[in-house]
């Protein structure tokens, strides 16, 4: 015979786990993107002498693509590692705004895993959770979290062992594979930025990129995206202090 806290107890875990595999769902157009792209950050760390095992722990414990890129490309070039890990750090410092602003849509208790999805905030995971973690029941929002951030982290991180292993034998197989690899990012964030637009977003994603397409006429295209990323922010915080409040 089950007590009446048992069956609770049972019927929570069973939601918590269904909000999991939601969550896991969710992340299926992170997949996409991530596949692809991390298969050429495995090509990229073995061309820059990595083994396939040193790409794939590289993936494991970092996870954030662009410094990524940009580590095994400094050393590959002889940057001293320390130089190059400050580096790594700068270009990360946008995390650290993530948990602060997810904050305002997280209503959970559940604070055990709290390190563990902090980690796990990338750019396409916090884009996705900023807009969907609201909908979530207050006491499933840990558990859609980490399913949000399984699927991303392990095919991320599958995809780099996989690129470094066998990424000249994929290549070989197929040629415009490789061609294909350099939209799969910028791919990636456009569909996240689809699924992000309405009405208080439209403003901001027009004029973020206005500024970008003004930088880019004016010669200045290695500053465009610098200028889009402080642009759109500053149109959100304009509009919502002087037409939303």
């Amino acid at each position: 015979m089950s007590l009446p806290f048992q069956k609770k107890t049972d019927d929570n875990d069973r939601h918590k786990m269904k909000a999991y595999f939601q969550g896991l769902g969710m992340s299926f157009p992170i997949v996409l993107g991530y596949f692809p792209v991390a298969i050429a950050f495995g090509l990229a760390a073995k061309g820059a002498g990595f083994s396939f095992i040193g790409a794939g722990l590289i993936s494991l414990f970092v996870f954030a693509g662009a410094s990524q890129f940009a580590l095994v490309g400094m050393i590959a070039g002889g940057t001293p590692i320390m130089v190059a890990s400050i580096i790594c750090l700068a270009l990360n410092a946008r995390h650290a705004v993530y948990g602060p602003s997810l904050s305002t849509k997280f209503k959970s208790r559940d604070n055990h895993f709290l390190p563990l999805v902090s980690f796990g905030l990338t750019d396409e995971v916090f884009s996705t959770a900023l807009s969907e973690l609201e909908k979530v029941d207050s006491e499933k929002q840990m558990s859609w979290l980490l399913g949000l951030e399984t699927g991303a982290y392990f095919t991320w991180v599958f995809a780099s062992f996989l690129g470094a292993f066998s990424g000249d034998f994929i290549i070989g197989l197929l040629p415009a594979f490789k061609t294909a690899l350099s939209f799969a990012l910028p791919s990636l964030f456009l569909t996240l930025l689809v699924l992000m637009i309405d009405r208080k977003t439209i403003v901001p994603v027009l004029f973020s990129a206005f500024v970008a397409g003004l930088v880019i006429l004016s010669g200045f295209s290695n500053y465009s995206i610098p200028a889009a990323s402080v642009a759109g922010p500053v149109m959100w915080l304009f509009l919502r202090r002087f037409s939303w409040t």
